[in-house]
């Protein structure tokens, strides 16, 4: 008789071995959604510009929700590969699963509204998934970088892209409308376009 000793995977910087089920094309395509969705707005925001503060803006809107289309496919690709842990962290990008629909649910009942006063009490709650949604992308990317579960750039990418909330709100403080809109689609960028290229480019690479 005979035995031998299957090296379990502990390490958390290891990859996690049930990733490999997950179909390769799906993370492929998220990372596009992500790159095109982060793209848009980025551009969207930097041609709007000001005018954001006259009222809705029909590029915003539509360039918003397609940005949230891309975190959304990002989210439900960390969720499926355990990229937040298999604890109770994985609660962390389910729960944004679930506010990120209603920031682009927000986004699309805003169409034929004037102005941000005339919104009805429900949509103005529901604008709330907005700020949520992008806190749960800051606490998402701690949780990714302190698990370790992805390698190299996708385990500190995911952080860099929660931090573009506080990010462009410190540059609307210290720098005005301006400079912030300018911060802000950088740091789209930089950040969650780049991270869905990479996505896209090697999606087995997590």
């Amino acid at each position: 008789m005979s035995s031998h000793v299957v090296p379990s995977n502990v390490n958390p910087n290891e990859p996690v071995a049930d990733r490999r089920t997950v179909n390769p094309a799906r993370i492929q395509l998220s990372g596009v959604l992500l790159a095109v969705g982060a793209t848009a707005w980025a551009a969207g925001t930097v041609i709007v510009g000001d005018k954001i503060k006259e009222g809705v803006q029909t590029l915003d809107t539509i360039t918003g929700m397609l940005f949230v289309v891309g975190i959304f496919a990002y989210v439900w690709t960390v969720l499926s590969t355990r990229g937040a842990g298999d604890g109770w962290t994985r609660v962390i990008p389910a729960g944004l699963l679930v506010l990120l629909p209603g920031a682009f649910l927000f986004n699309a009942l805003s169409f034929g509204y004037v102005g941000y006063d005339d919104f009805p009490l429900p949509l103005m709650i529901l604008d709330i998934c907005w700020p949520l949604s992008q806190l749960g992308m800051l606490v998402l990317g701690i949780t990714i970088a302190v698990k370790g579960r992805y390698r190299g750039a996708f385990r500190w990418l995911p952080l860099l892209t929660g931090m573009w909330f506080p990010v462009a709100m410190l540059a609307e403080i210290f720098g005005g409308s301006t400079v912030s809109v300018y911060v802000s689609a950088a740091w789209l960028l930089g950040t969650h376009a780049h991270l869905g290229v990479r996505l896209a480019a090697r999606p087995t690479n997590l």
